[in-house]
């Protein structure tokens, strides 16, 4: 379940693109590379998009294996964000597990992925409401 929550995102200063986002108790950073007129202080924001996907990933499987009696070990997730010819994004990830999963184990888990809440996100057509105060 998803529980509406307020970011709050402050920048540093006027000269950089280094932001600080508060999340509950927690400080975010964020940043551009200096290729990107950045100071390389931090993630990137599409760096920070993967994190959030891979991590809602590993936390829903470990709690699905939990549930079913998987044994999967540990996991590993990679993410690479890239565009196809239309310039829609696509999200390349990969998921490998420390132990040997069977081919029902892994077309079962397949399944149980398209019901993380940050791939429903990023997959389905979502809103994003905007004001200037």
């Amino acid at each position: 379940m998803i529980i509406p929550h307020l970011s709050l995102v402050k920048t540093t200063n006027t000269e950089t693109y280094y932001t600080v986002s508060k999340v509950r108790q927690f400080a975010i950073d964020a940043d551009e590379p200096i290729a990107n007129s950045g100071t390389d202080l931090a993630p990137t924001p599409f760096d920070l998009l993967n994190a959030s996907l891979a991590s809602c990933t590993a936390i829903f499987l470990r709690i699905y294996a939990y549930k079913n009696n998987l044994d999967i070990g540990k996991i590993e997730i990679k993410i690479k964000i890239r565009k196809d010819e239309i310039g829609n994004f696509i999200f390349d990830r990969k998921i490998s597990f420390e132990k040997e999963i069977h081919e029902a184990g892994k077309i079962m888990l397949l399944e149980a992925i398209k019901d993380t809440p940050v791939t429903k996100i990023i997959t389905m057509s979502q809103t994003v409401q905007t004001n200037i105060t």
